[in-house]
């Protein structure tokens, strides 16, 4: 019986960026569709059960998380300083101070034995540490947290209001700072450290 109420879970969370996605409350799998008539995008729903058979919702539902993994994976590969100097040349390209980031890119192509025989690069021993301990000792949860939160730069007051407009509940403050927290604690203990704690001084009169 707990198999068959497991396979029920949806897998996949709201993604702004996806054009399709299962409801929160997971009865209506949307959609953006074209509507010509009012010339905009509309959602479209389909009701679970009814206009879409639960068997193709739950497909429908792994391949978005599938997606969404993959965007994440793809996130995580991103250079964030790179990526601002790009978007900042994008905003202003005519600035005169305005350096295209790619433009100061060693260019290799002229030694084809460099590119023949570069092998990757060595991942930094601590950097390998804590990859394996999100991995293996991180909740499902706390993955998409971490990745969230440290891989995209995402602040915890952004992420807080997602999950409000996803789940219809407000986390508080100090819910998502304890949920960082608790990952961070993992990864000090893998390195036999302690988490810098902050005091709370005093508010005053």
């Amino acid at each position: 019986m707990s198999r068959n109420n497991d396979s029920k879970k949806r897998k996949s969370n709201y993604n702004r960026n996806r054009t399709c996605y299962l409801s929160s409350d997971g009865k209506y799998y949307c959609y953006e569709a074209w509507d010509p008539d009012a010339k905009r995008m509309v959602t479209q729903k389909l009701e679970v059960g009814k206009d879409l058979s639960l068997e193709l919702t739950l497909i429908l539902d792994s391949s978005d998380h599938d997606m969404d993994l993959n965007d994440r994976y793809q996130d995580e590969l991103c250079d964030p300083l790179f990526e601002a100097k790009a978007n900042s040349y994008i905003s202003d390209p005519n600035n005169e101070d305005a350096v295209d980031p790619w433009d100061a890119i060693a260019d290799k192509s002229g030694s084809p034995e460099d590119a023949l025989f570069a092998g990757p690069e060595p991942e930094n021993p601590q950097a390998e540490q804590v990859r394996r301990i999100i991995d293996e000792n991180c909740t499902e949860a706390q993955q998409d947290f971490f990745f969230e939160h440290f891989g995209k730069g995402t602040q915890l007051e952004e992420m807080r209001q997602a999950e409000a407009e996803q789940t219809g509940k407000l986390p508080s403050s100090a819910a998502m700072t304890n949920r960082k927290n608790k990952i961070i604690d993992k990864v000090a203990k893998s390195f036999g450290v302690e988490r810098v704690k902050r005091h709370a001084y005093p508010k005053k009169d």
